[in-house]
């Protein structure tokens, strides 16, 4: 090719590129726009939010899984935390009926 044909051929190249160019452009306004309304915002955070949930969850059972020893002395701990109350009155109570009544 003469010198003239490659300048006519590399600047029909650059109308090439400038289109593709403005229509990917075009393109990315577009789903940028759609992407950042409140609608959406607000179905990709709640996305987000249940999938890092999922994620926590599937940590904590794997953990469990790995654990179990472990597991169950934290469970067997928090339910006496939880029922220390319930279990002394229990106690106490059955300590109180089972003692001599001293005017028998």
């Amino acid at each position: 090719m003469t010198p003239k044909n490659d300048d006519i051929f590399s600047l029909r190249e650059i109308a090439i590129e400038r289109k593709a160019a403005r229509e990917n452009l075009r393109d990315n306004i577009a789903e940028t726009k759609d992407r950042v309304k409140p609608k959406n915002l607000m179905r990709e955070a709640k996305d987000n939010a249940l999938n890092k949930a999922q994620d926590a969850g599937m940590t904590a059972v794997e953990t469990v899984k790995s654990n179990p020893g472990i597991t169950a002395s934290v469970i067997a701990a928090a339910a006496l935390v939880t029922l220390r109350k319930p279990l002394t009155r229990l106690i106490a109570g059955r300590s109180a009926s089972q003692t001599p009544d001293p005017k028998e």
